[in-house]
């Protein structure tokens, strides 16, 4: 556990209740949605934020000219098969709305709302 300040701590979450509690006070605080939170913030007894230290995310490209819708399936559930090796049933996919996968993307798999659905833009912090 991690104490900023006088009120302010941040530690991993302990629980599945206690990550629910996270998500409700994130959908209180105008419809937000975090992401497979690992870590909670509270300032006092209240929840002020939530983050995930380590998100399992796939990040991919396939050429849009080369490849068949067929073949992107094959693709696509070999990356799942690869991650379930590993362990891991859930996981992100970022795709820009301008792929011409997006379309297929959003007919075979769920999507995370956003904020009061608004496009997420990723950010890389490099040290």
């Amino acid at each position: 556990m991690s104490t900023l300040n006088n009120s302010l701590t941040i530690r991993p979450i302990q629980s599945e209740e206690e990550r629910l509690q996270v998500y409700k006070e994130a959908e209180e605080d105008g419809n937000r949605h975090p992401l497979m939170p690992t870590h909670i913030a509270k300032k006092g007894d209240d929840i002020v934020g939530a983050f995930c230290l380590y998100s399992p995310t796939v990040y991919w490209w396939m050429h849009t000219k080369k490849l068949k819708v067929r073949d992107s399936f094959s693709v696509f559930q070999t990356m799942s098969a690869l991650l379930a090796n590993d362990g891991v049933n859930k996981f992100i996919l970022p795709c820009e709305p301008e792929s011409p996968y997006f379309h297929l993307l959003s007919n075979k798999l769920s999507h995370h709302p956003g904020t009061d659905g608004g496009d997420w833009r990723l950010f890389i912090n490099e040290s």
